[in-house]
C-alpha cells in the first residue's frame, strides 16, 4: 500500500530516517523511548501491516531480553540494590541502563524495517549517485544486506529440506554439520551474486562520468515545506539535548524520572518529529473527509 509518505521526495524521508535514527541513540530516558516504540510500531502498521516487523519479532524480543539481562551481569555499579545472587549485586541503575539500550537497538531496528520498505534503491541512488557513486553503492548493499541474506538462507532451508536435511531433526552433531552446509551454501551463493553484480554495473559504466537517473524525482512546494518542518524540530531537540534535556542520568547517581517543563517541550517536538508519517496520513485523510 502505497502511503502519503511515500510520495515524498527522497530527501524528505531520508532527512527523517537519519534523523529519527540519531533522536533514538541520542534521547536515552525511558519515557521518550517508550514513546518512540510505540510511535514506531504503528508506523510499521501503517507501511506494511506488520508484515516485516513479524519477521523480526524473535530476533527483536531475544535482542531486548538479552540486553537487559547481561548489563546487570556484568556491571554491579548503582546505589540502589534491587537483590544479590551469590555476593553478584542487580541495581536498579543496571538494570535500567540495560532496558534503555535494549530499547534504543530494537527502536533502531524497527525503523530500518520500515526504511525498507519505504526508501527503495532508486530513491538511495537519485540522492547519492551524482555526488558519491561509490558511497551509494556501498550504503544500499549495506542496508540491504541483512534482509537478502534472511531470503537466500529461507530459499536454501526449503531446497534442503526437500533432499531431507533440516537442522530441526536429528541428533545435535547432525544438526550442526546441516547448519554449517547451510552457512556454507550462503556465503557459496551471495559471493557468486555479488560477482556477477560488479560485472554487471562494470559493463554498465558505473561511476565513470555522469549518470542519470532511474526516476525522476522533483521537488514540490510539499516537499519544501516538510523539510523545514523536520529540521526545525531537529535542530531544537539536537540543542536541547547538548543542553541536558531529554535525557537520564544513571550514573553515578541515578536521577528522577520526572520530566521538567523544558523536557515535555522537547518530548512534544520528539512526538511531531517522529510521528511525522502518521501526522501527513492522518493530514491526507482528514482532508480526504473535508472534501467529500
Amino acid at each position: 500500500m502505497k502511503t502519503r509518505f511515500d510520495r515524498f521526495h527522497p530527501l524528505v524521508t531520508f532527512l527523517y530516517y537519519a534523523g529519527a535514527v540519531s533522536l533514538l541513540i541520542l534521547m536515552l530516558h525511558p519515557i521518550f523511548l517508550a514513546v518512540a516504540a510505540a510511535i514506531v510500531f504503528f508506523i510499521n502498521l501503517l507501511h506494511d501491516r506488520l508484515l516485516g516487523l513479524r519477521r523480526w519479532s524473535w530476533f527483536l524480543l531475544s535482542t531486548f531480553l538479552l540486553m537487559l539481562i547481561m548489563n546487570p551481569l556484568f556491571n554491579e555499579r548503582g546505589r540502589y540494590l534491587l537483590f544479590e545472587i551469590n555476593k553478584h549485586r542487580v541495581t536498579a541503575e543496571a538494570v535500567m541502563y540495560g532496558g534503555m539500550n535494549a530499547l534504543s537497538i530494537i527502536g533502531i531496528i524497527s525503523l530500518f524495517v520500515s526504511y525498507n520498505v519505504i526508501m527503495t534503491p532508486n530513491k538511495l541512488l537519485f540522492l547519492f549517485a551524482k555526488i558519491l557513486p561509490q558511497f551509494a553503492v556501498l550504503l544500499m548493499l549495506t542496508l540491504r544486506f541483512i534482509p537478502l541474506m534472511r531470503r537466500r538462507l529461507d530459499e536454501i532451508s526449503i531446497v534442503q529440506r526437500s533432499k531431507g536435511l533440516s537442522i530441526s531433526h536429528g541428533s545435535f552433531s547432525a544438526r550442526a554439520k546441516t547448519g554449517m552446509l547451510y552457512i556454507q551454501t550462503l556465503l557459496t551463493f551471495s559471493l557468486e551474486e555479488a560477482i556477477q553484480t560488479a560485472d554487471s554495473m562494470k559493463a554498465r559504466g558505473y561511476g565513470q562520468g555522469p549518470r542519470s537517473s532511474y526516476e525522476y524525482f522533483k521537488v514540490k512546494q510539499s516537499d519544501r515545506i516538510a523539510c523545514f518542518y523536520l529540521l526545525c524540530l531537529l535542530v531544537f531537540i539536537l540543542l536541547e539535548r547538548i543542553l541536558g534535556f531529554g535525557v537520564l542520568t544513571i550514573y553515578p547517581v541515578m536521577e528522577f524520572w520526572g520530566l521538567s517543563s523544558m523536557d515535555t517541550a522537547v518530548l512534544i517536538c520528539y512526538i511531531m518529529f517522529l510521528s511525522f508519517p502518521l501526522i501527513v496520513e492522518a493530514g491526507g485523510m482528514f482532508r480526504w473527509r473535508l472534501l467529500n
